[in-house]
C-alpha cells in the first residue's frame, strides 16, 4: 500500500513539474509558404521553442477554419529536427472547408507522457485554403424504425 501511494505521489509531482515547465516555455510557429493552400495540398509547420526539449518529446498542433464551421484538425505526426525545433507536414483533406484557417493550439508531450499541455502559440497565424465552396447542412430529420 505504501509503495502504491509513493508511486501515485511521485507521478503527481512529476506531472505538476512538467505542466509548470511547459507553461513557462514559448513556441513560435513558422510556415514554409504563408499564403494559400489548395485542398489536398501539403502544408508544413516549423515550430521553434525557446528552450531545448528532451529526446522523445512530441508535439501536436490544432488547426481549424476561422468561420463557424467545426473542422478541428489535429496534426500529431511531428518530427523533432533538433532539441528546439519540430516540423509537422500535413496533407489537407480534399474536402477541407475553403476559406481562412488559423492555429488553435500547440500541445507539447514530454517523453513517456500521454498528457499534454496547450502551451499556446501564435493566435494570428492564419492561412487560406482554396477550393470549391460548399454549403454545410443546418438541420437534419431523423427517424427511428425497426
Amino acid at each position: 500500500m505504501r509503495t502504491r501511494v509513493a508511486v501515485i505521489v511521485a507521478a503527481l509531482i512529476m506531472a505538476m513539474v512538467a505542466v509548470s515547465w511547459a507553461q513557462d516555455n514559448k513556441a513560435t510557429v513558422e510556415m514554409g509558404n504563408v499564403g494559400s493552400f489548395k485542398q489536398g495540398e501539403t502544408i508544413v509547420f516549423n515550430v521553434k521553442f525557446d528552450e531545448p526539449l528532451p529526446k522523445g518529446a512530441s508535439l501536436m498542433l490544432h488547426i481549424s477554419p476561422v468561420s463557424s464551421v467545426t473542422e478541428d484538425i489535429q496534426l500529431s505526426q511531428s518530427e523533432m529536427v533538433n532539441a528546439k525545433t519540430f516540423r509537422i507536414s500535413y496533407k489537407l483533406p480534399e474536402g477541407a472547408f475553403p476559406g481562412e484557417w488559423h492555429m488553435t493550439g500547440v500541445y507539447l508531450f514530454l517523453p513517456g507522457s500521454r498528457m499534454a499541455n496547450n502551451i499556446g502559440g501564435p493566435k494570428d497565424l492564419r492561412f487560406k485554403v482554396e477550393g470549391k465552396p460548399y454549403q454545410i447542412p443546418t438541420k437534419a430529420d431523423v427517424t427511428v424504425g425497426h
